[in-house]
């Protein structure tokens, strides 16, 4: 099984790090992701920059969507398209452009 674990930079901190430590027991490959962490901590780490507590959330998804891109590069599939919901909404006045008309019998 394969993880991945965000580290908050001061909540839970030990907490959180002890659980990666025993999930990597029962051979789970666990990737951390955070600040000031050590190699050992997990199998892959990924080491954010220092930021303000408040502003971390800014920064944590960064290493989840460069795996994201390349998985999509190795298995050849274009990540910047829509594959499952090609339907962009860009305005709030509902789904479907105004001269679509809905089908009998539903409104």
């Amino acid at each position: 099984m394969r993880l991945a674990l965000w580290i908050d930079g001061q909540r839970m901190r030990a907490e959180d790090l002890a659980v990666a430590r025993d999930l990597r027991r029962p051979q789970a490959r666990v990737m951390i992701i955070g600040q000031d962490l050590s190699e050992g901590d997990g199998d892959l780490v990924f080491q954010l920059p220092p930021i303000p507590a408040g502003w971390q959330f800014l920064i944590d998804i960064i290493p989840a969507q460069f795996a994201a891109e390349r998985l999509a590069d190795l298995c050849g599939v274009d990540c910047d398209s829509f594959r499952l919901c090609p339907l962009v909404v860009e305005d709030e006045r509902g789904l479907l452009p105004e001269n679509v008309t809905s089908p009998k019998g539903t409104g």
